[in-house]
């Protein structure tokens, strides 16, 4: 377990800790990242600390953990030091990297000793150091020695950092960093990977949404509000459905689409922002779940005006209470995902896949599809059968797998 962290500005190098990548400093970066590890306390070891450093940090909400300076002559720095109870990350300001990186780290650790991650022979990109090892390394380090110099460091057993994809980590130097900054962006985001995305997600939306999530980084956007930008822009799509005809619909598919790219991007700045919220979650299933509902009408009134099917506002109310039907189902689903994980039935593991399947982005495909080919009608009625098969298999599975005991619970707790 870590709950200290070290985060040192390399003596000689000439990378200010105010540089900014993905909309925030390296600093601001370094500590939530190491707060999001599990840090509840953060040692900044700075040769100079101004006051824009300590803005950068203490003017930030989001910032929860202890902020500790450490400069030259401390004094006795084992006297007020925090011990942590087992493992301290310790890592340069311009070392990038996303938290689950250091669960793993941890988990290949030698306990008791030092563990030294590198991405390139002979450097430290990341370091995990024994509780009792924090007081001297930070008394080196305050005497003007670089980290790995140190005797706590050099002593360390050397390992190469865990590769994979979700373990993005990246060490900004002063020769790269006008340079790879872009870079490094783009692979912060194509780590961030979504168990729930679709074919379309991965293949198509997220092609889209990672360079518009780049751009929206650097403006002072949050992602609630991105998520109802979506479904503003899923709104104007549904209108336009109404008008009925040829490209009318047409037009309301394109706008479903660019919701659809809108939609993955706030959960994109979110994560690299570390702006997640349980408010952000329920905005976007609402959001979501209102744009999908008023889609369904949209489509309905064009087919009834084409006069295509004169069950078409019949279909499209089957389908819009269909959708009402599965919104609180699939939040209790959602919410309740612990649980079928500790559980392990059958049942969780189907629902799971349901809700994987069905639940996804990728019917805004679908509904182009349709659009495109002229045929919405076939669409409501598939939709619309659908839609009330869905809700009433997984209102059987969360009764077979006794999730509904959650609700009683917290009625309880309430």
């Amino acid at each position: 377990m870590v709950d200290v962290a070290v985060i040192v500005i390399a003596n000689g190098e000439d990378i200010s800790p105010l540089v900014t990548l993905g909309g925030m400093s390296l600093l601001k970066r370094a500590v939530l990242t190491a707060q999001k590890a599990g840090a509840q306390t953060c040692y900044l070891c700075f040769d100079h600390v101004s006051d824009a450093l300590r803005r950068e940090v203490h003017g930030d909400s989001r910032v929860t953990s202890q902020i500790v300076w450490v400069q030259k002559n401390p004094g006795d720095i084992s006297a007020w030091v925090q011990m942590p109870a087992e493992h301290c990350v310790v890592f340069p300001v311009a070392t990038v990297f996303r938290p689950p990186l250091v669960a793993e780290m941890t988990r290949e650790a030698t306990a008791g000793e030092t563990s030294v991650f590198t991405d390139t022979p002979g450097v430290t990109a990341i370091a995990l150091v024994p509780g009792v090892q924090v007081p001297a390394l930070l008394q080196e380090l305050v005497q003007g020695k670089r980290l790995d110099e140190t005797s706590v460091v050099m002593s360390g057993e050397r390992k190469r950092l865990p590769q994979a994809r979700s373990l993005f980590c990246h060490r900004l130097t002063s020769t790269s960093q006008v340079e790879d900054i872009a870079a490094i962006e783009q692979a912060l985001l194509l780590s961030l990977e979504n168990p729930r995305d679709g074919k379309i997600d991965t293949y198509f939306n997220r092609k889209l949404s990672r360079p518009l999530t780049r751009w929206l980084l650097q403006t002072p956007l949050t992602p609630n509000q991105i998520t109802m930008l979506s479904g503003v822009v899923g709104l104007l799509g549904a209108f336009c459905f109404s008008f009925g005809g040829y490209w009318n619909p047409l037009i309301g598919a394109l706008l479903l689409q660019f919701s659809v790219v809108l939609d993955c991007c706030d959960g994109e700045v979110a994560r690299v922002k570390f702006l997640e919220s349980p408010f952000g979650d329920v905005l976007d299933i609402v959001c979501d779940t209102i744009v999908t509902i008023a889609i369904f009408v949209g489509m309905g009134i064009a087919v009834w005006k084409d006069g295509a099917s004169h069950y078409a506002l019949t279909l499209a109310s089957i389908l819009v209470l269909g959708g009402c039907l599965a919104f609180p189902l699939v939040t209790l689903a959602e919410k309740t995902e612990a649980m079928g994980e500790r559980r392990g039935g059958w049942e969780d593991s189907l629902m799971k896949r349901l809700l994987a399947s069905l639940t996804t982005r990728d019917v805004s495909v679908v509904i182009f599809a349709s659009a495109l080919t002229g045929n919405l009608v076939w669409f409501l009625w598939g939709a619309a059968i659908g839609a009330h098969v869905f809700w009433l298999v997984l209102a059987w599975l969360l009764w077979r797998a006794g999730r509904f005991q959650w609700l009683r619970e917290k009625g309880v707790e309430e």
